[in-house]
């Protein structure tokens, strides 16, 4: 009996500090300031297998020209490395929270839209870990 106890008391302290997603999006948005919440994006990968490129969640969104909008990613604190969130258009990479160059991420960034049109949103981790994250799409105002 004192071992089953003990495995009980194991399991839930294990799992007493993994945050779900719906809690990860209240901690992004509640950190928006300025921001207006518009659409979250719930995220959980597995590891990528050796030789596999890294696991992608893609969105698609319409985005309005002239429009400030805030890209914001929280990530599990059970997940060994952060989220990375990038948006792309039709031309390519338009604003990322990660530059590889000096290993720095950022928990959001802000963009100012050139242009209506379809922006597709990725959501990833480094060095492909599996984990979970969660993505917000916010107004600037």
């Amino acid at each position: 009996m004192r071992h089953i106890l003990i495995l009980l008391i194991t399991i839930l302290a294990s799992t007493a500090h993994s945050q779900t997603t719906d809690e990860l999006v209240e901690i992004c948005v509640d950190g928006l300031d300025d921001a207006t919440y518009l659409k979250d994006f719930q995220v959980e990968h597995d590891a990528a297998q050796p030789g596999q490129e890294a696991p992608v969640a893609r969105y698609s969104m319409v985005l309005k020209k002239d429009t400030q909008y805030r890209l914001s990613i929280c990530t599990s604190e059970s997940t060994s490395e952060k989220g990375i969130i990038q948006l792309y258009d039709k031309k390519g990479l338009v604003g990322t929270n990660y530059i590889e160059e000096s290993d720095t991420f950022y928990e959001f960034f802000d963009i100012q839209i050139q242009s209506t049109g379809v922006y597709h949103i990725f959501i990833s981790f480094k060095d492909g870990v599996s984990g979970a994250a969660v993505g917000v799409l916010s107004l600037v105002e």
